[in-house]
């Protein structure tokens, strides 16, 4: 559901980079405009991935995901224009315990984050120790390992979101985890300015100002191992 590839204007042949494909396009606008408020235009986007062949369960991990990045009113308004634009019905998810969302969450963010985990999680906990605990235990425990939407989606939709809103330290931190966990460098990019185009003109700068960082990172260090591969669903 990630992966397209571009084809020139007149060749027809397909070129090197691997874009988003429609649905997780369509699943990253939604997450972005309804970060914004924008419910319009995410019903819109709701119109198009259901049209590009996501599922339901995509569009319902995307809304409760906004809760981690725009809080629970994004959320649950999210999902009211989800059941409006697509009618359904979400089912109950077995979830597990807080030791196992802990053991998922310390090993999910490790993939997220590469070699910078051994920094974040005491960067956070300097913060306050108990965000530290939420973060690894419900943000990427309970929220982000859960099925029905793939990590490299997930990442995608996250950069998005985290675009629209302008959260620059966070958003630097996502899109290399993007890259970590294979999305390429196109696709990448494209989330961020699916993002940028809900963004107000700060945001919108932020973005620009984050590829760059990351490009001068990606060029430092080398392409994170994952994101050098073609990104495809998972």
């Amino acid at each position: 559901m990630t992966a397209s590839r571009k084809r020139g204007p007149a060749s027809g042949r397909a070129s090197p980079g691997v874009t988003l494909s429609a649905a997780t396009r369509a699943l990253c606008g939604f997450a972005a405009a309804m970060a914004r408020g924008r419910e319009t235009r995410a019903a819109e986007c709701l119109v198009a991935a259901r049209a590009a062949g996501a599922t339901r369960r995509a569009a319902e991990e995307c809304a409760l995901m906004l809760m981690l990045y725009a809080g629970y009113p994004s959320a649950l308004e999210g999902l009211r224009v989800l059941n409006a634009t697509w009618p359904g019905r979400a089912l109950r998810t077995r979830e597990g315990t807080p030791a196992r969302w802990r053991r998922r969450g310390a090993a999910l963010c490790r993939r997220v984050y590469g070699a910078a985990y051994g920094r974040l999680v005491p960067a956070v906990r300097a913060l306050h120790p108990d965000l530290a605990v939420w973060m690894v235990e419900h943000g990427y425990g309970r929220v982000l390992a859960r099925g029905g939407l793939g990590l490299l989606e997930r990442e995608l939709v996250t950069v998005s979101a985290l675009a629209a809103l302008g959260w620059e330290r966070q958003l630097v931190s996502h899109v290399l985890g993007a890259l970590r966990v294979g999305a390429t460098q196109e696709a990448t990019r494209e989330a961020l300015t699916v993002g940028a185009a809900q963004a107000d003109a700060r945001a919108r700068a932020i973005a620009g100002r984050t590829w760059q960082r990351a490009s001068r990172a990606i060029a430092g260090a080398g392409a994170p191992a994952a994101g050098r591969a073609a990104s495809g669903a998972r």
